[in-house]
């Protein structure tokens, strides 16, 4: 074998080696450096997207159910998030050297069912636990609805079809009408499962009836503009629309 060609093979057997072993060495000092400053064993969560809950909530929630330096496997911890009941979706990562990121969807609180003790109800129907920041939500009170307990299981959809027709109804009216929910104090049923709205200013209720309701929204909705500024619904009683195409009202 001429000289130059062994040299030259020999230099790439060096090289490799030189790499392999690099990395080898690399790898070796990242976990003893971790292990040494109890990186692997003090993880850091970070929890992004919270609103309702504070991060402290969420955190101390995980550690009630072992999620620890000896278990922060993603799969328990997303499945462990899942079945927090103001959660709606999770993803998860690993951030070297030491943090955990989870960005979390937050169930919101979109009405409150008027019982004791009252059931909070988010955009899907779905039964939330009280909390202590509730007067910061301007959102409507629900009256004259089954109460039943069984009705509203803790973190699961509200089992009552009225609620759900209701909500959705609400959503609906949100969507289309933003202005008239947020006047919305209260909404009730009356007999034959008539809508009634209570505004928060006067009071002033709106007796909607069961049928054609939106409707009756835009007929109270051009109502309300030829008043001109010179009046506000909020200045009636009450607005009985119960009937097609007309509304009765008492100052």
């Amino acid at each position: 074998m001429p000289k130059k060609k062994y040299i030259y093979k020999l230099k790439v057997v060096i090289i490799r080696c030189s790499i392999i072993l690099s990395i080898i060495f690399i790898v070796w000092f990242s976990i003893f450096w971790a292990e040494n400053k109890n990186i692997f064993n003090n993880p850091i969560i970070i929890i992004n997207g919270t609103s309702v809950l504070n991060e402290t909530a969420y955190i101390k929630y995980l550690q009630n159910l072992g999620v620890d330096s000896t278990n922060i496997k993603s799969n328990f911890i997303l499945e462990s998030l899942y079945n927090h009941p103001y959660i709606a979706a999770a993803r998860l990562s690993h951030r070297y050297p030491n943090k955990v990121i989870i960005d979390i969807s937050e169930r919101l609180p979109f009405a409150i069912l008027n019982k004791d003790p009252m059931v909070m109800l988010d955009r899907e129907s779905y039964v939330l636990p009280n909390i202590e920041n509730i007067n910061e939500y301007n959102i409507p009170i629900l009256s004259k609805y089954n109460t039943a307990p069984e009705l509203y299981p803790l973190g699961e959809q509200s089992l009552s079809i009225k609620i759900k027709e209701t909500i959705f109804w609400l959503k609906t009216l949100n969507t289309k009408y933003p202005n008239l929910y947020n006047k919305i104090s209260e909404i009730a049923l009356e007999s034959g499962d008539e809508i009634i709205l209570i505004l928060e200013e006067s009071p002033t209720k709106i007796m909607l009836g069961n049928n054609n309701t939106f409707r009756k929204i835009e007929i109270l909705t051009n109502f309300e503009k030829t008043l001109d500024n010179k009046k506000q619904i909020t200045d009636y009683a009450y607005l009985d629309m119960r009937y097609d195409n007309q509304i009765i009202a008492k100052e």
